[in-house]
């Protein structure tokens, strides 16, 4: 069942909106670092992206938990690689 978005509670419009954020801030620390324009930028678009799982464990949890537990394997995976990344640097 479709919820409209003026129904859904607050707390999930809150994480949609930072989760879109958050995507746009990875698209662009990506372009950015393809094109050389900062290249370290790939050290802050990562735990991003796990930050976005982390959001859209958040989101999936009460309809589809098979999902939500993906998104939260999938996040623990990234920010491990980003923190063995960080200290083999």
């Amino acid at each position: 069942m479709k919820t409209k978005w003026k129904d859904t509670p607050t707390i999930h419009k809150v994480i949609t909106v930072f989760s879109v954020i958050v995507s746009l801030a990875v698209v662009t620390l990506a372009i950015l670092q393809i094109f050389d324009i900062w290249t370290q930028a790939i050290n802050l678009c990562i735990p991003l992206m796990g930050v976005n799982l982390i959001c859209q464990t958040y989101m999936q949890w009460n309809t589809s938990r098979k999902t939500a537990y993906f998104s939260l394997g999938c996040a623990v995976f990234v920010f491990a690689c980003a923190i063995a990344v960080f200290f083999i640097k």
